[in-house]
């Protein structure tokens, strides 16, 4: 009988950021951690959201337990929705987690069994498995590492986390607690990566609260604060800075509404009476006395801040002597996005204030120092860096060397490469299916690759319609084709050029036989290639063409 092993399948979130999903396996028995979403890159047209792909699960032959959940961020509990009802699993987190996804899965009509992990120090059971919640300090409330007791050993999958001296909450991460694991025994050490190649350790989140205070003070107008949705620290630290500034604080935002009810349920979040206003009664409070905190922070076009900065949001104006605070930081990839919605607000006569300014913005990630001192906490005989593309994962690997732990004790493996640890040592497994699935937010339906090419065709090259008239009984072209071009430019293709490929194509099909124009779709087809074959050999562009072949 062949000795048991654990195996790690990573699904997302190694060798890339966002879509975190990992799963762990001893034997046939196994835990999903996380279960993630990711945005579209550019060219990804009419993606909303990007999941793991999770297709190779049945061809792995595990038995699946659990999901366990390390905290509520969207790239941590994104993929819930359109993957549970794949998975049908019960799902473990904490308070503040299990609320947010009870809610996430209930606007999809969905409910599973949420289940919440044991208190400090306890275990629960889950199949062969004790899984432990170790508290961390995060940019979110409740999240947590994961400690999973198999017979080879404790493996320790960090999720985000950082070592945060004097936390808002009071709960700082608990470092006793992961020496005493390292004493239990870790085998192995799975760890963000995320700011791996920063040096030193981040400054505490109650840098912010002074730097926010002073930005509302020195302004006479309406103030605007706009930062992640899930960050209740923040918004804590927001509404005690409106409160000493003498202001009433209005909420523009459903995930950011949504959020901040959740957490004043489950007495997180202190707001003292009288502070809040409905937005949409902003307008009876006077400019000096109010603050709006407002979702958007990314330059999402839908979001309440992208519908301010261009006067689309209904009952409020943002003009002179008005200020808006961005206390976040730039998600990679947005850049040209958020300095566009920088335009539009200094078009309304506003002024702003970021994190580049004054320390309005702090990481929630474990920068070199923090994540040596993890290392050094739990002693893992073996590591794995997650959580990051593939320069994070390598730097990872450097501090981890450069503390002591051997270069063969540490292991590389991004998606679909899966990871074995045994009494031999770490070492790749085989390979397996890790992709994405694009999903259209709006119809909830999954995007192939075919659908995708397509709008990227859209985008990229225009289309052009093309319309053929044909005798039924005779089988003969009546006319010259007629085309129209749309999303092409007119220096590529102008109407003496669309006149052209008209005549071209007339030619073109009065040559195919009777037969051939007769088949509705062979002529279509003959269409369709040959106003592409003409638009490559001529402008080197290849639009997406549209036949249009009528009898008549």
């Amino acid at each position: 009988m062949a000795k048991k092993r654990i195996r790690c399948f990573p699904f997302g979130g190694v060798g890339e950021f966002g879509k975190n999903m990992m799963v762990y396996a001893w034997g046939s028995d196994a835990l999903v951690v996380d279960c993630g979403m990711g945005f579209p890159e550019p060219g990804q047209h009419g993606v909303d959201v990007v999941v793991p792909d999770i297709s190779a699960l049945d061809a792995l032959g595990l038995k699946l337990h659990a999901i366990l959940l390390t905290h509520g961020h969207e790239d941590h509990i994104g993929g819930l929705p359109y993957l549970w009802p794949h998975l049908k699993l019960p799902i473990y987190g904490t308070p503040v987690t299990l609320a947010l996804v009870e809610g996430k899965l209930s606007e999809h009509g969905q409910r599973a069994e949420l289940r919440p992990f044991a208190g400090p120090g306890e275990r629960v059971h889950i199949g062969p498995f004790e899984v432990e919640a170790v508290h961390v300090t995060h940019s979110i409330m409740d999240a947590c590492s994961l400690a999973i007791k198999t017979p080879l050993g404790l493996i320790v999958h960090t999720g985000d986390f950082r070592f945060d001296p004097a936390p808002i909450d009071g709960r700082p991460t608990a470092i006793h607690r992961f020496s005493q694991l390292g004493d239990e025994g870790v085998v192995l050490l799975a760890s963000d990566s995320t700011n791996a190649t920063r040096a030193g350790s981040g400054p505490s989140e109650r840098v912010v609260g002074p730097a926010l205070k002073q930005s509302i003070a020195g302004c006479r107008g309406k103030v605007v604060v706009t930062t992640f949705a899930s960050n209740m620290f923040r918004i804590q630290q927001i509404i005690d800075a409106a409160v000493a500034c003498g202001r009433r604080v209005a909420v523009a935002g459903r995930s950011l509404e949504r959020n901040i009810e959740i957490t004043q349920r489950l007495n997180r979040l202190t707001i003292p009476a009288g502070t809040m206003v409905p937005i949409k009664q902003v307008d009876q409070v006077p400019d000096h006395e109010l603050l709006v905190i407002a979702t958007g922070s990314q330059g999402e076009s839908r979001a309440a801040l992208a519908r301010m900065a261009q006067g689309r949001f209904p009952g409020f104006q943002l003009g002179e002597g008005d200020l808006v605070v961005f206390s976040s930081s730039n998600i990679p990839g947005n850049e040209r996005i958020i300095a566009g919605l920088y335009n539009h607000i200094y078009r309304r006569g506003a002024r702003i204030r970021h994190a580049g300014m004054a320390p309005l913005h702090v990481s929630g990630h474990a920068q070199a120092h923090e994540l040596k001192m993890m290392m050094q906490l739990v002693r893992p005989r073996y590591f794995y860096p997650v959580h990051g593309e593939y320069r994070n994962l390598i730097e990872h690997r450097d501090l981890a060397t450069a503390i002591g732990i051997a270069h063969d004790r540490t292991i590389i493996a991004e998606n679909g490469q899966s990871v074995v640890v045994d009494e031999q040592g770490v070492r790749h497994g085989d390979a397996f299916r890790a992709g994405a699935v694009f999903v259209d937010g709006a119809s909830r339906d999954e995007i192939d690759d075919l659908v995708l090419r397509d709008r990227r065709i859209l985008a990229e090259d225009g289309m052009i319609s093309a319309t053929v008239l044909i005798s039924q009984y005779e089988g003969r072209l009546l006319g010259e084709p007629q085309l129209v071009a749309r999303g092409v430019l007119s220096s590529d293709v102008s109407d003496e050029c669309l006149g052209e490929i008209g005549r071209e194509l007339q030619g073109h099909l009065e040559q195919l036989g009777q037969e051939t124009l007769g088949d509705i779709e062979a002529a279509k087809e003959e269409v369709r290639l040959f106003v592409r074959r003409w638009c490559k050999r001529n402008i080197g562009r290849r639009p997406m063409v549209l036949p249009m072949v009528l009898e008549i």
